[in-house]
């Protein structure tokens, strides 16, 4: 894949190579951090692959395989996703590494003997009380370059698809307060309607594991931002404005671009024009 021939290659690279930008006569004033040579393909880069193996990294960590399952195992689908159930079913969260123990596994079988103190202080420490194997490590790994990569996209204006949530990522990245049942909500309402429909342990451990997990490999993805970008100002925008400075806004205005286009061999009031622009608005 794009991605993998990029994590390796790019594996000794520091923030420094990522953030220069550097634009050459010819390439339409894009910058880049580095050059891409398409093996076997007579093209040269005048920014527009540089631009693509963007867009196909980015779509390669989403992509599904026949199980539905994640193709690279950076990324796997919500569990809104996958029971195409509640908002968000777009989205798709830090794949979880197989076989990962944490202390919520650990404390499930005695989580009645457990104070009201230690289960705060057990959730308090969670993100950090991960017991890692080879699994965990390769996804850290790939999060940090994902960060990387997605914070250099950023840098030079490049917008990239990562449907990640709001809540826990976004609004995360940016120190914005969060409702945790709101960002369960996000990720999992069956899970979330389960919690408020009664005192279910073994669902609040479950939960809590989930979220404790994707909060640690939220650092591993900062990390990789913070080498590209100075994330100490981050907490200048509120999560859903830096969601769009990221991965641009899906919304399209289309009386603006109407507005804004200019005809060649056409008028504004031609009936294939005012055809175009009707079929635009019911897309």
């Amino acid at each position: 894949s794009v991605f993998s021939q990029m994590q390796r290659e790019m594996r000794g690279w520091s923030g420094a190579t990522l953030r220069r930008g550097f634009v050459a006569k010819g390439h339409g004033g894009q910058k880049r951090a580095f050059k891409v040579k398409l093996v076997g393909e007579g093209v040269n880069d005048y920014s527009g692959p540089y631009r693509e193996v963007f867009t196909d990294s980015m779509q390669e960590v989403t992509d599904l395989d026949d199980t539905g399952s994640s193709s690279l195992g950076v990324l796997e689908p919500t569990a809104n996703n996958q029971s195409e159930v509640g908002e968000g079913r777009d989205l798709f969260m830090f794949a979880r590494p197989a076989d990962s123990s944490s202390i919520f596994s650990e404390a499930k079988l005695k989580l009645d003997l457990l104070s009201s103190e230690e289960i705060d202080l057990m959730k308090s420490f969670s993100s950090i009380a991960h017991k890692k194997n080879e699994s965990a490590r390769e996804i850290e790994e790939a999060l940090l370059y994902l960060g990387r990569l997605a914070g250099t996209a950023c840098r030079h204006g490049i917008p990239v698809d990562l449907p990640l949530p709001l809540g826990m990522v976004w609004k995360r990245l940016t120190e914005e307060s969060i409702d945790m049942k709101d960002t369960l909500r996000e990720m999992d309402i069956l899970a979330a309607r389960r919690l408020q429909d009664g005192d279910d342990h073994d669902a609040t451990l479950v939960t809590d594991e989930l979220l404790a997990t994707q909060r640690r490999l939220l650092n591993s993805f900062a990390e990789g931002i913070s080498s590209v970008l100075p994330v100490e100002l981050l907490s200048a925008f509120t999560g859903e404005q830096l969601r769009d400075i990221m991965c641009g806004n899906p919304d399209i205005d289309v009386e603006m671009l109407r507005r804004v286009t200019e005809y060649e061999g056409y008028n504004n009031d031609d009936d294939v024009i005012l055809h175009f622009w009707e079929v635009l608005r019911e897309m």
